[in-house]
């Protein structure tokens, strides 16, 4: 079993959206069920896809010319990001990910698909256009901001979106910092959050991250450097709350660390208690329950797979209503 945490985020609100996500979705698979939980788990709301746009300008983009000793200017960056979002919603309008042929494989830069339009058939323009200003003004926030110029002046080496993979017991836990900055002293990790609403404390998964951080083998390109850490303690950790333009260091005491492993293991086993080694074939999706609250199934991708799936009509009336 492959744990990361938002997997098992997932897992603790809808049991029955991880099995659909982790289990039953296929880009290979022949059934057309699991072929449908594919295309569904694609789509994207407009708010989260602003979010994944400005991870991929950050890393399609701006990271490379930071590696160069370059702050890009702010009409590069936006104008990168406006092509890249209007390719996205011309793939996107048109449910192009379910045409025969097309994988995230041949299309990379542009493969996206809404939830707006897997369910209301469209896009509201007005909310196309918040979506592209929130993502500009992070991206200003960012390029205004001394990190990047911080990091040049010290010569830091950079990595971003890149997996970082362990083994806890037996079980395989992964994840992917937005970027780790490398330099002659503790390696430092920072994460993008591009959030409209509220401060969301992403310490938790900031200690995971470092956690793996001293567990991986280091990959080629990692500096010497971080083979002299060895605790998630020595490993500073930056959220950055790009539309609202807020850092916030975090920090993982050994106390923490012991606590964060705690974490991973005990989720994993409830996973595993549910799930088991379990493939497609072995596993009844009457094993997952649905979620706790309707509030969490009104924008689930997986909305209709799970409503033509579940047997008992009052279930379906408390989390569907009356569609």
């Amino acid at each position: 079993m492959k744990w990361s945490i938002t997997k098992s985020k997932t897992f603790s609100h809808c049991q029955r959206k991880w099995y659909y996500s982790e289990v039953v979705a296929s880009p290979t698979s022949k059934d057309p069920i699991r072929r449908e939980a594919y295309l569904l788990k694609q789509c994207k709301s407009l708010q989260a896809w602003r979010g994944t746009v400005v991870d991929q300008v950050i890393e399609k983009f701006i990271v490379p010319q930071i590696k160069v000793k370059r702050v890009p200017s702010e009409a590069e960056v936006i104008n990168f990001c406006n092509t890249l979002m209007d390719r996205q919603l011309a793939f996107g309008k048109e449910a192009a990910h379910r045409k025969l042929g097309i994988s995230k494989s041949k299309s990379p830069e542009t493969y996206c698909a809404f939830y707006d339009v897997e369910y209301g058939g469209s896009l509201e323009e007005n909310k196309i256009e918040e979506a592209k200003r929130e993502a500009t003004d992070a991206l200003l926030n960012l390029l205004r901001d001394e990190l990047l110029n911080d990091i040049i002046r010290q010569n830091c080496y950079i990595v971003a979106q890149r997996p970082l993979f362990f083994k806890l017991n037996y079980f395989s836990v992964s994840c992917t910092p937005d970027l780790i900055v490398f330099n002659d002293e503790a390696p430092q990790i920072i994460d993008w959050k591009v959030h409209s609403f509220g401060n969301a404390d992403s310490w938790l998964q900031l200690g995971v991250y470092a956690v793996a951080l001293t567990n991986v083998k280091p990959h080629n390109d990692f500096p010497v450097t971080l083979q002299k850490t060895k605790k998630a303690s020595d490993i500073r950790l930056l959220e950055f709350q790009l539309l609202k333009n807020k850092k916030r260091e975090h920090f993982v005491s050994e106390e923490d660390e012991a606590d964060i492993y705690d974490y991973i293991f005990k989720s994993c086993l409830d996973i595993e208690k549910i799930a088991g080694a379990g493939s497609y074939e072995a596993l009844d999706i009457n094993q997952f329950q649905t979620a706790r609250s309707p509030r969490f199934c009104q924008n689930c991708p997986f909305k209709k797979l799970c409503w033509s799936q579940t047997k008992s009509p009052r279930l379906q009336q408390l989390l569907f209503g009356d569609e």
